[in-house]
């Protein structure tokens, strides 16, 4: 059975053959069936997508022409016109088939050339673009609008192109600037309005308010003129870029004719009409606006605007002018009148004030009046300063006129001795025993000049003084003084100062006494400087720490008025700040022997201690008061009054 065919009997042959068949056709029955079904499948999905393509073809069409502003499909490489939509055409005014034959470079404005080139750069690089500002492009019919760009590119798989939206923006733009014009009127007249309210004589105000109306309507050049009050002439005014000559030219022309000046007036410069155009004409103006500023219908002034070139006014910048004209009038006469109300009302207050200041004094009057009646009370606090003065006065004259008297008894003794054998010799110890007395004469006057000034008594004989003349003078007196040291005395800012009343005989003291104590203060060949200035109850008190030193109550009783302040200036050793406010006290002393001298010529040792004490007291007499501060040396201060004093000082 292993290597023998099996012999297969014709009828089973033909029975599997035929078996076989059927089955082989029935498979190639169903594959026909199912490609049939596909084949139908695709076709139905085929359609569908045709349909949906032409739907969303016919949708697209819809929305390009539908859409509100122009839409343009370019090629983004060649710059061709593919597509465009009905308001695209209307717009430029083209046909769909001659755009398609342009280029979009080709629907712009000469001028506009290279705007356009740097928008396609920024398109190319960033992938989108736009103008907000606008770029000119120009219609079939040669009309120019300004258009708005919005542009980006579009990748389509094959090539790419370019989406660009265009807007008519020319009547948007044109109201923008309109707007923005009256905006800029608006300003300017509010601007105006606040100026002119601070202030309308400035000279920064008016120039300010005339370069912005020059700005506003594009003029290179005016000038502002006002009239005086009650038909004066015409104020040179201020000007901006034009030159003194013309100007003055308009403002003659103002002050002669000022009825020309009833409206706004503008005229083309004519050199062959009058001088006013023939140097106009030089100067390169072509046009003169005369703009009246009026305040019911008073004429206060006039602006002129110069133009370099032909312009031509609209009727709204016209009616703006004329607007400015009435406001600045109006606004100029309101502040003269209110310039003139503030002088007035200024008067009312100073009167005011003068009759409150008489008021006061009555009432300072009346309160002296009770103080003095109350002095009676304190008769036994007189009684007792006098005692107390009897004692000082005893005092000083056995301790200081010692000296003196041991020069007369010297002297005396010395004649007793030996005798008269040489003339010259008597007559030095004459000499000797006649300066002491004299000295002791002097002590005796001081004393009683200083106790009559401690007790208020006596009166002051004033005249008007001129502190420069009088300073003069006195250096003149004091000149062998200086001299003998070699010194100077420098005067410096008398001459401006003004007439005060005082007392000539205790100035004379006062000063002499100050300059003596300079000299002898000072080294040899030094310099002593008086100064003198007015000042006020203001910059006292900014030295309210120093008055206050020497005199609390000065301060208090100095009221508002003005005062004569003399420095008397010396380069000598100073003076502690120990002892500043004691050296003005009686019988008080300074220093060593050896640093200065009480002598008049020449260095003596110490003094009695009166002289600054009567200073002290000749100056408060008058009202003032008396100081002293160190700084490379010592410095004097004069305080006198230059008007009567409202509050005069208490009585003792």
């Amino acid at each position: 059975m292993g290597g023998q065919l099996i012999q297969i009997p014709p009828w089973l042959h033909l029975a599997l053959m035929t078996s076989l068949t059927g089955v082989l056709m029935a498979l190639c029955a169903a594959r026909y069936r199912r490609e049939e079904a596909l084949r139908n499948g695709l076709q139905l999905e085929i359609s569908g997508m045709q349909q949906e393509m032409t739907k969303a073809a016919r949708r697209y069409k819809s929305l390009l022409e539908g859409a509100g502003n122009a839409i343009f499909v370019c090629n983004a490489e060649t710059g061709a016109m593919e597509e465009v939509n009905r308001i695209g055409m209307e717009l430029l005014g083209f046909s769909r088939e001659e755009l398609s034959t342009m280029l979009a470079g080709d629907l712009l404005h000469t001028g506009e050339f290279e705007r356009f080139r740097a928008f396609l750069f920024e398109l190319k690089r960033r992938g989108r673009a736009d103008t907000p500002e606008g770029i000119q492009f120009q219609r079939k019919n040669g009309s120019l609008f300004l258009g708005e760009i919005e542009a980006r590119v579009i990748d389509l798989g094959d090539r790419k192109v370019v989406h660009c939206i265009l807007r008519d923006i020319t009547e948007k733009r044109r109201q923008e600037l309109e707007i923005r014009q009256r905006n800029r009127e608006l300003s300017i007249l509010n601007h105006i309005l606040t100026a002119l309210n601070y202030g309308t004589e400035q000279e920064g105000v008016q120039e300010g308010m005339l370069v912005e109306i020059l700005e506003l309507v594009q003029a290179q050049g005016g000038t502002l003129h006002l009239l005086g009050d009650g038909g004066a002439p015409a104020e040179r005014g201020v000007s901006h870029r034009i030159s003194p000559h013309l100007g003055s030219v308009i403002c003659d022309g103002i002050t002669k004719h000022p009825e020309r000046f009833r409206e706004i007036r503008v005229t083309t410069v004519d050199p062959a009409q009058d001088e006013l155009g023939s140097i106009a004409a030089a100067e390169g103006w072509r046009l003169l606006t005369a703009i009246p500023l009026a305040a019911h219908s008073h004429l206060v002034g006039v602006m002129h605007l110069m133009h370099p070139a032909a312009y031509r006014y609209c009727d709204e910048e016209l009616r703006f002018l004329a607007t400015v004209g009435k406001q600045m009038g109006h606004l100029i006469e309101t502040g003269r009148l209110f310039a003139e109300l503030n002088w007035k009302s200024a008067e009312l207050l100073r009167s005011h004030h003068l009759l409150e200041k008489t008021s006061h004094n009555l009432s300072v009057s009346e309160s002296k009046l009770k103080r003095n009646l109350a002095l009676v009370e304190q008769a036994h606090l007189d009684l007792s300063r006098l005692d107390r003065m009897k004692t000082q006065f005893l005092g000083m004259v056995s301790h200081e006129f010692n000296t003196p008297l041991t020069s007369i008894l010297a002297g005396v003794d010395h004649l007793l001795q030996h005798g008269c054998d040489s003339r010259e010799d008597a007559r030095e110890v004459l000499h000797m025993v006649r300066d002491g007395g004299v000295r002791l004469k002097e002590l005796v006057a001081d004393l009683l000049k200083l106790i009559r000034l401690e007790a208020r008594g006596g009166e002051l004989e004033t005249s008007a003084v001129h502190l420069a003349r009088f300073m003069e003078g006195l250096t003149e007196q004091l000149l062998p003084a200086l001299e003998k040291r070699s010194q100077t005395v420098k005067l410096t800012g008398l001459e401006e100062l003004p007439y005060f009343d005082a007392d000539y005989n205790y100035l004379e003291r006062v000063f002499g006494e100050l300059l003596l104590n300079a000299i002898n203060f000072s080294p040899t060949g030094g310099e002593i400087e008086v100064t003198g200035r007015v000042t006020n109850c203001h910059a006292m008190r900014r030295r309210k720490e120093t008055l206050e030193r020497f005199n609390p109550e000065f301060l208090k009783r100095c009221g508002d008025r003005c005062y004569l302040e003399v420095e008397v200036r010396d380069r000598g050793t100073g003076i502690p700040i120990e002892e500043q406010q004691r050296i003005f006290d009686i019988f008080y002393e300074v220093g060593e022997i050896k640093h200065h001298s009480s002598s008049r010529s020449r260095f003596q040792g110490k003094g009695a201690g009166l002289g600054l004490a009567i200073v002290k007291g000749m100056v408060e007499a008058h009202g003032g008061m008396v100081w002293v501060e160190c700084t490379d040396g010592s410095s004097f201060f004069l305080l006198l009054p230059l008007e009567q004093e409202a509050i005069q000082p208490e009585l003792f």
